[in-house]
């Protein structure tokens, strides 16, 4: 299970040479990426859920603290992880794959 969205990111452009890291300014970037959650940690109330961007090249992990069912019929922690983050607003546009 993950979802493929396209997302756009704003940070500090870092270049990397045989001589060591050079900073380039902030820099603005669009990019396809394959979201998947990789973890899920918590109790009964609420689990945080590590969830991993990944695009070619780039990559970071955010975290989402999200609610969590522990009844008997529920779906696991990863489906629900993603069944939450299907209905935040940044994730609107993001299909299954």
């Amino acid at each position: 299970m993950a979802l493929r969205k396209t997302i756009s990111v704003e940070g500090k452009s870092i270049i990397q040479t045989s001589n060591g890291s050079i900073e380039n300014g902030l820099q603005s970037i669009s990019f396809s990426a394959y979201v998947k959650v990789i973890s899920v940690i918590g109790d009964k109330a609420k689990m945080t859920a590590h969830v991993n961007f990944k695009g070619d090249p780039q990559e970071f992990t955010k975290q989402y603290e999200i609610p969590v069912s522990v009844k008997n019929n529920a779906p696991n922690f990863i489906t629900q992880a993603y069944s939450h983050l299907k209905t935040l607003p940044e994730f609107a546009d993001a299909v299954d794959c």
